[in-house]
């Protein structure tokens, strides 16, 4: 794989990232996801948590939280269990298998699970 190749398959994997990232005001996908290229054979994948700090919180599962209903008796409070799903739960971990299984097809590799 030449230089321009393997630069070119930087490019492509952090379009895969980008694209299955969540985005809601587009931080995350078009400010926080960053390649970072240190060496010939090195390509770097991150998301910049400066930029972004709530990032981890759109990959994991959301906690049920204790909250207070509405009246259903006039003058009574009801404390329910609820739960918020995430909708982008496992984003990145699905990006990441993606993005390794692109990069195995492009260069001929393996990927043992």
């Amino acid at each position: 794989m030449t230089a321009g190749e393997f630069t070119a398959l930087g490019q492509e994997c952090l379009q895969i990232l980008r694209d299955m990232a969540p985005i809601r005001t587009g931080n995350l996908r078009y400010n926080a996801i960053k390649l970072e290229m240190p060496s010939a054979d090195k390509i770097v994948l991150y998301v910049d948590e400066s930029i972004a700090p709530y990032m981890p919180y759109t990959n994991e599962v959301w906690r049920q939280k204790l909250i207070k209903m509405g009246n259903f008796v006039p003058g009574e409070v009801v404390e329910r269990m609820r739960t918020w799903r995430n909708p982008n739960e496992g984003w990145f971990d699905k990006a990441a298998r993606a993005i390794a299984l692109y990069a195995a097809h492009k260069t001929g590799g393996q990927i043992q699970v």
